[in-house]
């Protein structure tokens, strides 16, 4: 039954004059500067006071409308309370001359705050192979044959390059992913580079931690500290790795926390289910989305050249399989039934790979032939997002934290390598309007924040972002200034689905109006 409360104090006080005047005919509750008015008023204005009071309480009874106190207790029914502000955590790197160390607790400095690190390190001498050299006009892209570990302006001696030009000492570079950086060189040798190329440098890596709490102490891979104070044959600079210092957090809202519960009252978790990994990911502060990849889940679709068997190996070519050893693929499609089912392959090449058929099927395959990628029995991948901070995706350190937390439920019979956690891929897009009514300032702020929202809470990894999606995110906004609604658009770009493979997921690149 509906609770019939006033929705205003006048409403209470005319009910209490009405009531007054027929247990009290005589009187006149209704004349203005009367004493019996007065106090009618008054008392209906305390009443008034008590229903809003009443529904306060009544939101804080149910949980998806409980706030404060009530809020903090009916979480901690579910195992939740709020989480706290949070440090950030990541790698510096150092630079100097060999054997010299960096003790636990130097202190290095930067205008957002300060950081300690908390091991120790020795500066060496280092090298690492190099895959490829690539000019473009002065910059040359040097790409190493594992993650490099480096920082910006970390001084590097290539050597090895056939074309001499490749080959300097000691020059400054740029970092640009976890294996690639780049440098300058003086003339135009010959590009890619040939020979066996190595970069020699002196380093340390050392691990560091925010003395201060918050978002704010996250930094970019490249950002460069200095050292409090000096230390011997310790560069005074110190330069972020690519893996970026995150994790840093501000305390947890309210909302935030409602949330939380509510996911977790109607997803009910059991051991290590796709519930129980998201509910444990989100204890992490800032995490905000989860994607759950479970045995079985089909990854990518590939179409198959040629099916070739030599004894009982099936040799597979297929442009740009995206596979890796030990991976469950069903094939599908071929005529001879045999090379059809569930297979663990193994990979030679981008294009090629081998399974062990039964029996002896006629050789080549024939038939329109798919693979289906899917992930194996007994792993799971987890991707995650942070749509809170300013770059949804997240960094090296902040996927270290969220993986450290799943351990904590994984279970015992199985294996850490069976649990892979990551950062997924961004795949930016970019909005170029030929059209757009009305083409106000108010109405290209709504628009940019209706895709920015859109593509921060509906888009999912390993899944096209739908083109009807994302044109009625335009469609539903709102000029902010005359709150009139969009009439008409037209994009030059895009013009389709938003493809988006295993491991990526779609973002927002530049709007142009």
């Amino acid at each position: 039954m509906a609770l019939n409360l006033p929705k205003t104090a006048a409403e209470v006080v005319l009910r209490s004059k009405v009531d007054v005047q027929r247990e009290l005919q005589q009187s006149d509750p209704f004349l203005k500067n009367h004493w019996l008015l007065a106090i009618i008023t008054a008392n209906g204005n305390r009443v008034f006071d008590f229903y809003l009071q009443l529904k306060q309480a009544m939101k804080a009874l149910v949980p998806d409308t409980s706030f404060g106190e009530w809020l903090i207790r009916w979480a901690a029914i579910y195992g939740k309370s709020l989480l706290p502000a949070t440090q950030s955590t990541g790698n510096l790197v150092a630079t100097g001359t060999a054997t010299y160390s960096i003790p636990s607790g130097t202190v290095c400095v930067l205008s957002t705050g300060t950081y300690t690190s908390t091991a120790a390190g020795t500066l060496s001498t280092n090298s690492i192979s190099i895959a490829g050299l690539v000019r473009s006009g002065t910059t040359v892209t040097a790409t190493t044959t594992s993650d490099h570990g480096l920082g910006n302006n970390v001084e590097v001696t290539i050597s090895g390059a056939v074309e001499t030009g490749y080959n300097v000492t000691n020059t400054q570079i740029t970092v640009t992913a976890a294996n690639t950086f780049t440098y300058t060189v003086d003339g135009s040798p010959t590009s890619p580079a040939t020979g066996t190329i190595l970069a020699g440098y002196v380093s340390v890596t050392i691990p560091v931690k925010s003395d201060a709490f918050g978002e704010s102490q996250n930094l970019n891979s490249g950002a460069t500290l200095t050292l409090q104070s000096p230390l011997a044959g310790i560069s005074d600079t110190l330069a972020v790795d690519f893996g970026a210092i995150g994790g840093g957090t501000d305390a947890e809202t309210e909302t935030s926390l409602r949330t939380r519960m509510i996911d977790r009252i109607q997803n009910p978790v059991s051991h290590f289910n796709e519930a129980a990994i998201v509910d444990k990911a989100k204890e992490i502060a800032g995490v905000t989305r989860v994607f759950v990849e479970s045995a079985g889940t089909i990854l990518a679709t590939t179409s198959v050249t040629s099916i070739v068997r030599t004894g009982n190996v099936a040799t597979v070519t297929a442009t740009a399989h995206g596979l890796d050893s030990g991976m469950d693929v069903t094939i599908s499609g071929a005529v001879e039934t045999a090379y059809n089912g569930t297979f663990v392959v193994i990979v030679e090449s981008a294009s090629v790979f081998h399974y062990i058929v039964a029996g002896t099927p006629t050789t080549p395959a024939t038939g329109t032939i798919l693979a289906d990628s899917q992930v194996a029995l007994g792993v799971v991948n987890v991707y995650f997002t942070r749509d809170n901070d300013d770059n949804l995706i997240p960094t090296g350190s902040e996927v270290n934290v969220v993986a450290a937390k799943l351990l904590e439920i994984l279970p015992a019979n199985t294996q850490t390598t069976d649990l892979n956690v990551a950062a997924p891929t961004a795949v930016p897009t970019d909005f170029v309007f030929s059209d757009l009514t009305p083409n106000t300032a108010g109405m290209r702020t709504a628009v940019t924040a209706n895709l920015n929202q859109f593509f921060r809470e509906n888009t999912i990894v390993g899944s096209d972002v739908d083109q009807d999606a994302y044109r009625a995110a335009i469609f539903n906004s709102v000029d902010i200034d005359t709150g009139v609604e969009v009439q008409t658009f037209t994009l030059s770009a895009p013009s389709a689905d938003i493809t988006v493979i295993a491991g990526e997921i779609g973002t927002l690149g530049n709007i142009t109006y």
